[in-house]
């Protein structure tokens, strides 16, 4: 399929999907928002795709919503169009967190408001040293809509994730780092070999055992440990009847790499 605002490209069981509006930030109109979809559902299906790894192209992964495009449709009191967008973001939030493979946000810039709801739904976050993320919805007199009051709290406790939301600041991808925002930072030239490097060792990792993990994390963000328990034994009951474990233990037992076949 042909897109014209994101760039899709699938090598060797990665699918990398690159925001393409560098000129606007890689800020999120309809258009582009409705091909990340496409995008996105396109890779989770595709059974040669082990890895997504979401980036954006220029100086920003993702500056948000394109305020400028629904400027000029809201009247005084119709939200109606903004609104229609949320809907269609908050199933890009959902297919991410849905998707069994494992999705890697690759941050080369500026990730504000939307755009940093988008990393955090990914499983992985490798950023540039560059890179500044704010929850900046305060700034124009919102809240935030793409699972920021989810995710942030899970990830740096509920004192960080108000003073985040509340005032909308930047923040250093040091210090998101540093608080566990973030897997790891790199210069901005290394983004790509850092990625890369990373997907191709979850690409060898067996993808069942893999899909499973990812599953019951996020089931357990909500749960108790005794419900947490039983989905690990749930998960591990298939894991263990799988060809992939089978591979494993020889493997491990004829002292070599194993050869998984995600099944």
């Amino acid at each position: 399929m042909e897109f014209k605002c994101i760039l899709y490209k699938k090598e060797g069981g990665k699918a990398t999907i690159t925001l393409n509006r560098p000129r606007s930030l890689n800020a999120l109109n309809r258009e582009i928002i409705d091909e990340l979809f496409t995008a996105l559902r396109e890779a989770t299906a595709d059974p040669e795709v082990k890895v997504l790894i979401l980036t954006g192209a220029g100086r920003a992964f993702c500056f948000g919503a394109d305020v400028s495009e629904f400027r000029h449709q809201m009247e005084p009191g119709d939200s109606a169009p903004a609104y229609l967008l949320l809907m269609k973001i908050q199933e890009i939030i959902r297919l991410l967190i849905a998707s069994p493979k494992p999705v890697i946000a690759a941050l080369n810039g500026f990730a504000t408001g939307l755009g940093l709801d988008l990393a955090l739904a990914c499983d992985l976050r490798i950023a540039a040293e560059r890179a500044k993320l704010a929850e900046a919805f305060i700034s124009m007199g919102l809240v935030p809509d793409g699972g920021g009051t989810f995710f942030l709290p899970r990830l740096v406790g509920l004192a960080k994730a108000a003073e985040m939301i509340f005032t909308g600041e930047p923040m250093s991808a040091t210090e998101a780092e540093r608080i566990g925002l973030l897997n790891r930072v790199v210069p901005i030239e290394e983004l790509p070999k850092a990625v890369n490097i990373l997907a191709d060792k979850l690409i060898k990792s067996p993808s069942l055992a893999l899909s499973l993990a990812k599953r019951a994390l996020w089931k357990n963000l909500e749960g108790s440990l005794e419900s947490a328990l039983e989905e690990e034994a749930r998960n591990q009951k298939v894991c263990l009847a799988s060809e992939d474990h089978r591979e494993a233990v020889r493997a491990f037992l004829e002292k070599r790499d194993p050869r998984f076949r995600g099944n």
